[in-house]
């Protein structure tokens, strides 16, 4: 398989570069824009055969960056992806402005930003959890005597608001109860909520899936 470079007044071949194997897609640096960059391409390979260790029948896919800025391409990068690499865009850096943590939402009545804040409210046979992730803790009672504990009633729904207090780039929280199939993801300074009714009597723990400390 290769990625070919032609002129596309005369249809000229004017340079051509092997890639492992069987290009799908590929997309150039701003290449749907009306100034493309026009240095690099990145080549969306079906298939990677032998390329990588085999992890057994369902192997890696592969995309390919190349230099393209000169007279001969150039493979600068290979790496393992996920099947099937499709449709790409490519854009310069700058032009991403992201944001790292989350700032703080003092009118967000969900969110704890003090751990002697956290409570649990019931509100008939609904419960509201205002709870705080940290490294290595969570607390949803700051006043009980285990404020990691939350304690429901069978019927219950069960409404869990945490806020994120590690304003810290790349400190995600987790927060999961595995029987009942529910996760979700809490970024810095973040305040995100999950509910359920709690039908299952028994005793559960809840776990934080992103390991952090």
């Amino acid at each position: 398989s290769e990625v070919v470079k032609w002129n596309p007044e005369t249809g000229e071949v004017l340079d051509r570069v092997p890639v492992q194997y069987s290009p799908g897609h590929a997309v150039a640096a701003e290449g749907d824009t009306v100034s493309p960059d026009g240095k690099y391409l990145v080549s969306l390979n079906k298939l990677a055969k032998d390329s990588y260790l085999s992890v057994g029948p369902s192997h890696p896919e592969s995309m390919q960056l190349i230099d393209i800025s000169g007279d001969k391409m150039k493979v600068i990068q290979s790496s393992p992806v996920d099947p099937e690499p499709h449709y790409g865009q490519m854009i310069k850096a700058d032009k991403i402005k992201t944001v790292e943590v989350y700032p703080k939402e003092n009118n967000n009545p969900d969110a704890v930003y003090n751990q002697k804040d956290a409570r649990i409210v019931r509100k008939g046979n609904e419960v509201h959890v205002y709870g705080i992730a940290m490294r290595s803790k969570f607390i949803f009672d700051a006043n009980a005597k285990r404020p990691d504990v939350i304690e429901v009633n069978e019927g219950d729904k069960v409404v869990i608001h945490l806020t994120n207090l590690d304003f810290d780039e790349d400190i995600t929280h987790g927060f999961a109860i595995n029987q009942y199939i529910l996760n979700m993801e809490i970024q810095p300074g973040q305040t995100n909520t999950i509910e359920f009714t709690a039908n299952k009597p028994g005793t559960y723990p809840l776990y934080c899936t992103n390991f952090c400390s």
